[in-house]
């Protein structure tokens, strides 16, 4: 019993895990949060169905704040998929055989682009969120 409460307590012990213990965690994370908020964007437009009101009172509901917590989560979830979608190329390449033997460094290009392009998305949707047009 101690080895196996050993066992499990070494999946929480990070200081002894790699890049790639970190890449393959945040990973499955990112893609709970994905298929999380996926349900919740569902559940929030489905209140569209017993009319503009209703929806509206669920989004009044939901939302505090100057900006809202839509725009919070929008943020968070760009973070998310871009991550998502930057380790996915990585694992692509790296099933076809490509980039293998610079792993770890295939993995921070990726991810310093991904975060580049994040970052461009973002100000162009703040852009958008601040003229109006966005909304």
């Amino acid at each position: 019993m101690t080895e196996h409460k050993a066992s499990i307590i070494s999946w929480f012990r990070f200081d002894r895990k790699g890049l790639g213990f970190f890449a393959y965690s945040m990973h499955r994370f990112s893609g709970v949060v994905i298929v999380f908020y996926l349900y919740l964007h569902y559940a929030v437009l489905s209140n569209l169905l017993r009319g503009q009101a209703t929806f509206d009172a669920v989004v009044r509901a939901a939302a505090y704040g100057p900006y809202g917590i839509f725009i919070v989560m929008d943020v968070l979830l760009t973070v998310v998929i871009f991550y998502h979608g930057a380790n996915g190329v990585r694992l692509m390449l790296n099933e076809m055989g490509l980039g293998l033997a610079h792993h770890k460094a295939l993995f921070f290009v990726l991810e310093a682009g991904a975060m580049a392009l994040m970052l461009l998305f973002l100000y162009y949707a703040w852009q958008a969120v601040l003229s109006g047009s966005g909304l």
